[in-house]
């Protein structure tokens, strides 16, 4: 725990589900915001795209906005995040029976039948310690078909357009925000916006065929997973 101002303010590993528990009710209103609208348009069409009759993955799905996205091209969905409640709010957007939904961690995930042909990630590579970076594609790896395409999408850092006041950078370089949750309670964030050479320095172990794209607000990444 940190304290600022008299205020304990929750930080660690737990910060981050702890905080999008909470806010699960209105998670979605990121994706309403109209100066997203036609960024969150061409990365639709991106995704549907790269998806399209294949098997996949999804990472940190969280209320499942780009689940229901993959759901309408893709064969098959598997879509996993550690917080129930955000699921919760995914279930209720009849996905479809293409669509599984599974409460898991992203650093332990359990073993499926199927070896996916796509692995995916929304808006969670901002949130991973750049220690906890080769840990988590790893991870993805295993669950994950010889040659699979990896894709991330995330924020691209734009001044003033954030509120949240930035509590501290680390000895790694990672990149911490103080985020109030709807009770008030104010916890540490890791949020990262990385350049396009940590990107690839990043993926350079695990992936080949690396192409980042770049939007008014948001980056987006296709990659293929290295052949052993």
């Amino acid at each position: 725990m940190l304290k600022a101002s008299g205020a304990m303010i929750r930080s660690g590993s737990g910060a981050l589900k702890a905080y999008y528990k909470q806010r699960s009710a209105e998670y979605d209103d990121i994706y309403k915001l109209r100066r997203r609208q036609a960024d969150l348009a061409r990365l639709r069409r991106w995704v549907a795209r790269h998806v399209k009759g294949k098997c996949v993955l999804e990472i940190a799905a969280g209320t499942g906005y780009w689940t229901q996205v993959c759901s309408r091209s893709a064969r098959l969905v598997l879509a996993t995040d550690c917080n129930a409640d955000t699921l919760a709010v995914a279930a209720g957007r009849g996905l479809g029976s293409n669509v599984s939904l599974v409460t898991a961690d992203a650093f332990l995930l359990p073993a499926f039948d199927t070896r996916f042909e796509v692995g995916i990630a929304m808006l969670w590579w901002s949130h991973l310690r750049k220690r906890e970076q080769g840990k988590f594609i790893a991870q993805l790896m295993s669950r994950l078909a010889p040659g699979a395409k990896l894709l991330l999408v995330d924020e691209v850092y734009r001044k003033n357009a954030t509120k949240n006041p930035i509590s501290r950078h680390d000895r790694f370089g990672d990149r911490y925000e103080i985020r109030v949750g709807r009770d008030n309670s104010l916890y540490e964030i890791v949020k990262n916006y990385p350049a396009d050479d940590e990107l690839r320095y990043s993926l350079s172990e695990y992936c080949d065929r690396v192409r980042i794209t770049r939007l008014t607000h948001f980056w987006a990444i296709s990659a293929r997973i290295k052949m052993n």
